[in-house]
């Protein structure tokens, strides 16, 4: 091939060139709306084809699939289901606020069912485009382009008489932008506009006391906030929307009991019923939103009814707020006001743009009056023309008489009786009845009237004022027209971390007043117990049965209570008891996630508000109290609570926050007695390695420690089963003895012991052989200075023996 006929290019300019063009295209002709008329392209043209056909609102309905046919073959040469699409968009009264145009037939549901096919769907302009939108546009109000072939004339913008673009609000995505515009309420725009005409300075913030939010086809609720001002300020920002739920008794059949029921009867706005009702149930079996035990759709022609039907137990407060959290009932609307201006995507604020619209309903008034006065001074003109003819008609008709062609007559009519052409025209066309009486004055008055008219026309053209009254007056009977109650409520004041808060401490409340009790399992799973069940769990003490869950922990449901962990490495993490238990309020079987049973020494719990000591005995003997500072209680973050050297780990630990004395028990039954006082044991750092209180002999470790009141009985336990009743004051205090107090009674043969605890505690234990059993020693008959054996009691088998215990306090006291 000759290489003369090709010509080199850049494939980087290109590449560029068309990307270019592509992203305006997309941007210009199909993604981004028009800020005069608020339409995009299909939308415009889809109006303008109807109107062309003659469907008006007082017509009768014509197929959809004509429409689309005209659309497509005259303007828009795009796919017909993309034009269909939007005009059941413009039809749909939960999809646009101001619907502008009327269906017949099935145009889809908010439960996202799909419109029947155009072949059966009917339409027509609604009232509102037929007047807001194409009343002007035969008064040369707009320019009109050709269309794609040439071969017809489509308006570039429709001659809009209100903020299309706000009322019924934009979506769409283009190349490397997007706008997302919500709806508004006709009757508070039109306030804004008219505030704005009378002052161009006013503030956002009074503009926005006057346009208060978005109103959403839909309904539901606005949270009115600082974002809402920052999105009227920037035109940029994120509003919180919700749906609307009410609590509600319901008969759910004939004797049974009434039921406590949410009621939903409005989404936010572009949510699925049927979809969020799926949604919903998906997370009611997941157990990721308790207390639910029904959902039914009830929604019918008069409106929308989803029935939550609660369990018996559950807190209403909890599953609405469960479902705000969880679900799309509670959503954000990222809005931007990115609209084309002159052909440019521009981001306007609120202010900005309604200036806009008024500039260009300015210009469109003054083009129709223009074209108004244009067909006054036409009309005048020929009136003007009759009118000198019936007062000298005998003249007239002598020069016509006497002239050759029609030609020659309006040549000497327009010389003899300086009349115009069209003057001329008019008097040679003129019918005889125009020379009655009745017609001449007829045609006097017709005159007055156009003089006048011509006068108004001028003065609304060369006076300002006058214009903008008209403007206004003409905002004001479309506002009386087409206005609708406001139907999104706003919420004012709603600050959503404090509502929850209430939320959260009503339902802590009410576990306080039931004296519920929280406990972690051996399977570190944290569950919640009311005071019955408590109750009945300590009455079957004394007996060793298969496994169970037995308890590591349990404490009081406390407003100013904080739970922590401690690891055999010294490491202290925070339980957030509080957001399970608000989260789900039958707090059944909640993990306290990715942590290793075996790593964890013991739970405690703090009271905020007073001096907590953390007091930590490690395996070489050492012991630190640390006193638990406001940071360590407000921080969630693990930390370090000690320095281990040496392989040493972490044996027991406890809280103590009065004052008390000190035990420590060694394998072989040696006791270490100490008062707990910072006058003899000082607090220290978390970098301490701690005070060295005990020397073990060869083969002797530390199994356990505990705090005592003084006169109080401990009680020592050994892998084998035994158990040991000491009274406190038979022990003397170590500092005086270095080598602890040990009984000759309390010698075991191959045997260790494990654990130490004071009286007013119960044991749970857990044999190597999947046994347990609640001890209360309370009920246990101790021999004075004697041991009883409890090997037989427990009935432990060959082989088998103690493998974990754990010490709860009696919390009935």
């Amino acid at each position: 091939m000759d290489k003369k006929n090709f010509t080199s290019i850049s494939l980087q300019e290109e590449m560029q060139r068309s990307y270019l063009e592509y992203a305006m295209s997309v941007i210009v002709g199909r993604a981004l709306p028009d800020a005069r008329d608020g339409l995009k392209p299909v939308q415009r043209r889809i109006l303008f084809a109807m109107h062309e056909l003659g469907l008006t609102p007082d017509r009768p309905f014509r197929k959809c699939a004509r429409v689309v046919g005209d659309v497509l073959g005259k303007y828009h040469p795009h796919g017909d289901q993309a034009v269909y699409d939007a005009l059941v968009r413009l039809v749909q009264n939960f999809s646009t606020k101001y619907p502008t145009l009327d269906g017949h037939g099935n145009f889809g549901s908010v439960d996202n069912d799909p419109p029947a096919a155009m072949r059966y769907t009917e339409t027509r302009l609604a009232p509102i485009a037929h007047k807001a939108f194409l009343e002007e546009i035969a008064s040369e109000t707009v320019n009109f382009s050709n269309n794609f072939d040439g071969s017809q004339k489509e308006p570039d913008v429709l001659p809009a008489q209100l903020p299309f673009l706000l009322l019924n609000g934009s979506s769409g995505i283009a190349v490397g932008m997007a706008t997302n515009i919500p709806p508004h309420n006709l009757g508070e725009v039109v306030d804004g506009l008219i505030a704005l005409v009378k002052n161009k300075d006013i503030s956002n913030k009074k503009l926005s006391n006057l346009i208060k939010g978005p109103d959403f086809p839909t309904g539901g609720e606005l949270i009115h906030n600082q974002a809402i001002d920052e999105l009227y300020e920037t035109g940029k920002g994120s509003i919180t929307i919700r749906g609307v739920i009410n609590t509600e008794e319901i008969n759910v059949g004939k004797g049974k009991h009434k039921k406590n029921a949410l009621i939903i009867t409005e989404l936010p706005y572009q949510i699925s019923k049927s979809g969020w009702i799926e949604k919903l149930a998906e997370l009611v079996n997941a157990s990721k939103i308790n207390g639910i035990s029904d959902i039914r759709d009830e929604s019918d022609r008069d409106g929308m009814r989803i029935v939550i039907e609660l369990k018996k137990d559950s807190n209403a407060e909890l599953v609405i707020s469960n479902l705000y959290k969880k679900t799309t009932l509670q959503t954000n609307f990222g809005a931007i006001f990115l609209t084309l201006i002159k052909g440019k995507p521009i981001q306007l604020n609120l202010k900005q743009y309604l200036i806009f619209f008024l500039e260009f309903r300015e210009k469109t008034i003054r083009k129709r009056t223009n074209f108004y006065l244009k067909n006054t001074l036409e009309k005048l003109e020929i009136l003007e023309g009759l009118s000198k003819a019936t007062k000298h008609i005998k003249k007239i008709i002598a020069f016509i008489e006497d002239s050759a062609n029609s030609a020659e007559a309006k040549s000497k009519l327009m010389e003899n009786f300086f009349l115009s052409e069209k003057q001329a025209n008019s008097v040679l066309e003129m019918p005889l009845k125009k020379l009655t009486n009745l017609e001449r004055n007829q045609i006097k008055n017709d005159i007055k009237n156009l003089q006048e008219k011509k006068n108004y026309l001028q003065k609304i053209l060369n006076e300002r004022k006058l214009l903008l009254e008209l403007l206004i007056n003409e905002f004001l009977l479309l506002k009386k027209k087409y206005n609708v109650k406001r139907k999104t409520k706003i919420l004012k004041n709603i600050d959503q971390n404090q509502e929850i808060e209430i939320i959260n401490n009503q339902i802590l409340e009410e576990f306080i007043n039931k004296k519920t009790k929280l406990h972690i399992d051996n399977r570190l799973y944290l569950k919640k117990m009311i005071l019955n069940n408590y109750k009945k769990s300590f009455e079957d003490t004394n007996k060793i049965i298969d496994n169970k869950n037995i308890q590591k922990f349990i404490c009081n449901v406390d407003k100013n209570l904080k739970l922590i962990g401690i690891t055999y490495t010294g490491k202290v993490f925070h339980i957030d008891w509080e957001s399970k238990i608000n989260n789900d309020y039958k707090l059944d079987n909640k993990s306290l996630g990715n942590i290793n049973p075996n790593e964890i020494i013991n739970f405690h719990s703090i009271k905020k508000g007073i001096n907590n000591y953390l007091c930590i005995l490690n395996s070489d003997g050492r012991f630190k109290k640390v006193l638990f500072d406001k940071d360590m209680i407000n921080s969630n973050r693990s930390f370090a609570i000690t320095k281990l050297k040496n392989n040493q780990k972490i044996i027991d630990s406890f809280i103590s926050n009065e004052e008390k004395n000190l035990i420590i028990l060694t394998s072989i039954g040696r006791i270490f007695k100490f008062k707990l006082s910072d006058k003899f044991l000082n607090p220290t750092t978390k970098q301490s390695q701690g005070l060295i209180l005990v020397k073990l002999l060869p083969s002797e470790i530390i199994v356990s420690c505990c705090p005592y009141q003084n006169e109080e009985n401990i009680y020592l336990i050994s892998k084998h089963g035994k158990i040991f009743c000491l009274n406190t004051n038979e022990i003397y205090y170590a500092n005086e003895y270095s080598l602890g107090y040990l009984n000759e009674k309390t010698q075991l043969k191959k045997d260790i012991f494990l654990k130490v605890i004071p009286s007013n505690h119960y044991l749970d234990i857990e044999t190597n052989k999947n046994k347990s059993a609640r001890l209360n020693f309370d009920k246990l008959n101790f021999k004075s200075n004697t041991t009883n054996f409890l090997i037989d009691f427990l009935n432990l088998e060959i082989g088998e023996h103690l493998e974990n215990c754990f010490s709860l306090k009696n919390l009935l006291d």
